[in-house]
């Protein structure tokens, strides 16, 4: 897992599958091996749709996280309403 991060965030900085192997001291048809992978796993053909489809999952995840915040906060608004309401009666 930690390798096929460190590859992508290599693949992001545009270097070549011999530049990112020599990084990480394997051999070219490793690292090939493992961005297929990722490939495969973001269901894209090259670099070019792999960074697409990564950045897109990473906007999707920073919606819901936001949609679960606002949520919390309108949750702890009414709390704060409820309390502020028993206090007043």
């Amino acid at each position: 897992m930690r390798e096929h991060r460190f590859i992508a965030k290599c693949i992001f900085k545009g270097l070549t599958i011999a530049q990112i192997a020599k990084k990480l001291n394997c051999s070219e048809s490793t690292v090939s091996n493992r961005l297929n992978g990722l490939f495969k796993k973001y269901k894209a053909k090259n670099r070019f749709e792999f960074i697409i489809s990564v950045f897109g999952q990473i906007i999707e995840n920073q919606k819901t996280i936001q949609q679960k915040v606002e949520l919390e906060n309108l949750k702890l608004r009414k709390s704060i309403e409820n309390l502020l309401n028993q206090k007043s009666v």
